[in-house]
């Protein structure tokens, strides 16, 4: 070589020129074109012990109006103390009509900000009006605009709540493009929701308030969803864009109704779990599988993990979980919220203390599933 010059690919990724500009910070590699599966994580600013139960519950909340908002499907998730975990689904790129884009904003935006919005695009030409909804587009489908603002606005709340400022976090989010193949995903989920496990925080999976699975089996619809998606990738379906291209090759030699038939059958081929059910204990030998407890290294004492028995145990029960754990883990999620009583009690409850819930929701009780009859819920979920 000569003088001070090295080849591009002799250099770490920080160091690499990338079109005859040296790029000052690492590249995010991600697939471009198509969906793809990645996990991330970040850390707090000196790996420090911020994230309590308030702080989690506000940062959940955040990822879900987020990832509605550009159309991110999370697997599952896992908060800790000082960082978190998500699996993320990022779809492709999809042309979404005004109304579409209208409604995605809705979900994130106050009520002001939307009829402002709304009034400076009426009074806009086709053109600009296209542009605007282009600029609010390109967020969507967008993984670094995704974690920016769910990053940010969990920042900007911390520090308003905390009477601080400066930066929460310890440098850029780190990602992991995961292969859609059901071995990857899996591995990586139970990684995910094994986090309290292995730090010796539970001993039980499904005990963590703050997991992908223990929210799941806490009744969360969002978390249930999640891990569905997560199953049937395992089973054997093909991820949204293959099923799109299916589709399409379909159409291009039968009619609608032949393409529809065809689609239903396979669907069925590819054996969907029949339930949450299902889910829950498809997902939990796995975990079970997984997290077994290896033996102890010379260098370093082995992580927390199940026994040989507890795993051969679940084995041997199907992963069934007895209904009075599943309803002492719903429960234990319940005591988080603000009340427990009759639905006509709850609602009435809600209307007094309107203000504190999501101008969206219309009734304060939800059904308790598969616990008391005649038994709801009020919690603070909007």
């Amino acid at each position: 070589m000569k003088g001070n010059e090295k080849k591009w690919n002799t250099l770490s990724t920080r160091e690499a020129w990338v079109h005859g500009e040296r790029k000052g910070r690492g590249l995010r590699i991600l697939p471009k074109g198509e969906g793809y599966f990645v996990h991330v994580t970040s850390r707090t600013r000196g790996q420090a012990f911020l994230f309590g139960d308030a702080e989690k519950k506000s940062f959940i909340s955040r990822m879900r109006q987020w990832a509605a908002f550009s159309g991110i499907g999370v697997l599952t998730h896992c908060l800790m103390s000082n960082h978190f975990h998500l699996l993320l689904w990022v779809p492709p790129v999809a042309k979404l009509s005004h109304e579409d884009i209208l409604s995605r904003l809705e979900l994130v935006w106050p009520a002001d900000k939307i009829d402002v919005w709304k009034r400076l695009y009426a009074s806009q030409n086709s053109e600009t009006q296209k542009a605007m909804d282009q600029k609010i587009q390109e967020r969507m489908g967008n993984l670094p605009a995704f974690m920016r603002v769910l990053k940010q606005s969990f920042s900007n709340w911390y520090n308003h709540r905390e009477g601080c400022n400066g930066t929460l976090w310890e440098g850029r989010y780190r990602s992991v493009v995961v292969e859609d193949s059901p071995l990857a995903l899996l591995s990586v989920a139970a990684y995910i929701d094994l986090n309290p496990v292995r730090a010796g925080l539970i001993s039980d999976p499904m005990a963590s308030l703050w997991s992908g699975y223990g929210s799941a089996c806490g009744g969360d619809a969002a978390s249930q969803n999640g891990l569905n998606l997560l199953i049937r990738c395992s089973r054997g379906e093909a991820p949204p864009p293959a099923l799109r291209a299916r589709r399409l090759h379909l159409l291009s030699i039968y009619g609608p109704e032949k393409t529809k038939e065809i689609l239903a059958v396979e669907s069925e081929e590819r054996l969907y779990p029949c339930g949450w059910g299902e889910v829950q204990k498809a997902y939990r030998i796995w975990l079970y599988a997984k997290g077994q407890q290896g033996a102890e290294r010379s260098r370093s004492p082995a992580k927390e993990g199940f026994s040989a028995e507890k795993v051969l145990a679940e084995l041997e029960n199907n992963g069934e979980v007895p209904d009075s754990a599943v309803f002492l883990q719903k429960w234990r999620c319940f005591s988080r919220g603000v009340g427990i009583g009759s639905p006509l009690f709850l609602d009435q409850l809600f209307q007094q203390y309107r203000t504190c819930f999501g101008p969206k929701r219309i009734h304060g009780a939800r059904k308790l599933k598969n616990g008391l009859n005649g038994l709801a819920s009020l919690r603070q979920v909007d």
